[in-house]
């Protein structure tokens, strides 16, 4: 009877059992996670014997139903059915993470609809505290699971406070991202060490998060901060600046205006300000004096004050004026103006033949130059030859009767231009060739160059006997005049008669001093005879011998390379 009582109470505690789990199987699977790693046991309804997740170590007599292991994530259907009866023995169950059976989890079930969970806290909050920030914390009222959401912090000073700290503590079910400013990260706590800050200043901070579970997300904030006074003073400095302007280019002689302007850059007021002035080679002042002083006094901050002086360019080159700025609080200062004093000048130069015979060539050679620092353009070169003179050539000219025109586009600083003019005249005199340049910047030069054409001599010789034929023993005299017929004057004329034995010279006169050496008569050389001028001589003879006698005349002089000679017969009866 008591085995057949067993059997029955063993038979009923295993229907009980199987029907306890088939009804568990028929919920949905769990929906939250556990901190174990295993899964949770889900069985279909469809298999009428299934193993239990919880079997005891010692088989009870009545089969009692051991107490299943905690599930790892608290699933949505209820616990399972209380055991019929008591087991003999206390079953021994697997560890909570370690399940004896472990079945491979099926699909998950179709998860409960859930009510909106309602937040304790708002989402936005804000700090007063009593050290003097306020500190006001958002963020969004919701976020999508996985997603990230900022968290905003604004820092307000309500007086001068210093060491602010901000402080904030993350929920569990977040994960940090990134913070703006950068803050102290140390495991769920964030801390911005924002330190001083002013009256009505406003800091700003943030820090990014990621939703990592479901459910009220609450983040606790905390400040901290010291309040100050001051205690300060005013440190100031003077600061000058000094600025001169004045012409980049003057010529010599012009007035060179110059500005001094003195600014106070600095915090305070620059006492006893004063310019000094040293005037460079090249300038001068009205006053003689090689340094000028200026006062300026006292120059308060963004104050300006401007010196207006005036020089006198007298000497080329560039030239520098500097002027220095000195106060008694103040670093002293300098600034400089430097001005070009250039020259825009012409040169023209002309050389050529002091003396020429007339019906020959004579040569000129003009040159024109720019001794300035500046370029000259548009020079024109013109030359006009005296009246009784012709052009005979002038290369890379224009030539319009008398006139001779040269052209250049441009003659730089120190460059020289040279031009070649030939003239001829059959006219004797001396003529005075003149030449002239011009430009656009109005720069003009003149020169010129005299010539002297000489003619050429042309000596005429005519000799002649006043008594002949004559007797012996009777006188007669042999007369020379040479006469110049040319244009130029001839120097050194000698003149010289021989006789023949028959004649005897007797005595001599003329224009010259004259002399008898025997049958020879010889006149001093006469050094200068002019055009048209005449020269006579005589010599007087006596007839010695009976027969045609013949008188011999020479004429010589500088322009003569070969002597004139004439001969006169005398005849003696």
């Amino acid at each position: 009877m008591k085995k057949q009582l067993g059997l029955l109470t063993s038979l009923l505690f295993v229907a009980l059992s199987a029907l306890t789990f088939t009804g568990c199987a028929d919920k949905n699977c769990c929906d939250d996670p556990c901190e174990t790693t295993c899964q949770p046991v889900c069985e279909p309804e469809s298999p009428p014997m299934r193993q239990m997740e919880c079997a005891p170590e010692c088989p009870p007599p009545c089969a009692p139903i051991c107490r299943p292991c905690p599930p790892i994530c608290a699933p949505v259907c209820p616990p399972p059915c209380a055991p019929v009866c008591r087991p003999v023995c206390p079953p021994v169950c697997p560890p909570p993470c370690a399940p004896v059976c472990r079945p491979p989890c099926p699909p998950p079930c179709e998860p409960v609809c859930r009510p909106l969970v309602k937040c304790q806290h708002p989402s936005s909050n804000e700090l007063c505290c009593e050290d003097g920030i306020t500190v006001t914390a958002s963020n969004p009222p919701m976020c999508m699971l996985g997603d990230q959401y900022p968290l905003k912090f604004n820092i307000k000073a309500c007086r001068d406070v210093c060491d602010v700290v901000i402080k904030a503590h993350l929920p569990e079910g977040v994960s940090f991202v990134r913070s703006q400013p950068e803050a102290r990260v140390e495991g769920r706590d964030i801390t911005w060490l924002i330190g001083p800050m002013s009256q009505g200043e406003c800091r700003p901070a943030q820090v990014w998060l990621q939703c990592n579970c479901e459910g009220e997300l609450c983040a606790c904030f905390c400040a901290t901060a010291t309040p100050v006074r001051f205690c300060s003073l005013l440190c100031a400095h003077p600061v000058l600046s000094c600025e001169k302007s004045g012409p980049c280019e003057v010529c010599p002689g012009d007035p060179v205006h110059y500005c001094i302007s003195v600014t106070n850059r600095g915090s305070c007021a620059a006492e006893e300000v004063l310019i000094t002035d040293n005037v460079p080679p090249g300038l001068e002042h009205a006053s003689g004096l090689r340094t000028l002083t200026f006062k300026l006094g006292s120059l308060e901050p963004c104050q300006t004050k401007k010196v207006n002086v005036c020089f006198t360019a007298v000497q080329r080159g560039k030239v520098c004026n500097t002027a220095v700025v000195t106060a008694c609080n103040a670093d002293s200062v300098s600034c400089q103006a430097c001005t070009n004093i250039c020259k825009e000048c012409v040169a023209l130069t002309k050389t050529g033949m002091k003396e020429q015979v007339i019906g020959k060539n004579a040569d000129y050679q003009i040159t024109v130059s720019n001794p300035g620092d500046k370029p000259l353009t548009d020079v024109i070169v013109t030359d006009i030859a005296p009246s009784s003179t012709s052009i005979v050539s002038a290369s890379g000219a224009t030539v319009n009767g008398n006139q001779a025109v040269w052209r250049l586009r441009e003659l730089k600083p120190g460059e020289n231009a040279t031009f070649a003019l030939t003239l001829t005249t059959c006219t004797p005199g001396c003529f005075t060739n003149r030449v002239n340049v011009t430009n656009c910047q109005g720069c003009c030069a003149n020169a010129e160059f005299t010539t002297r054409w000489r003619g050429r001599p042309a000596l005429h010789v005519c000799s002649s006997v006043t008594e002949n034929p004559l007797c012996v023993g009777e006188t007669t005299s042999v007369c020379v005049t040479v006469v110049n017929q040319g244009s130029e004057a001839d120097s050194n004329v000698r003149v010289s008669l021989n006789f023949p034995a028959g004649v005897v010279p007797m005595a001599v006169t003329g224009d010259a001093q004259g002399a008898i050496n025997g049958s020879n008569v010889t006149f001093t050389p006469y050094n200068n005879l002019g055009p048209r001028q005449t020269l006579r001589y005589r010599v007087d003879a006596r007839a010695k011998d009976s027969g045609d006698a013949r008188v011999g005349v020479e004429v010589s002089s500088d322009s003569i390379r070969t002597p004139i000679t004439e001969q006169e017969s005398i005849i003696v009866n």
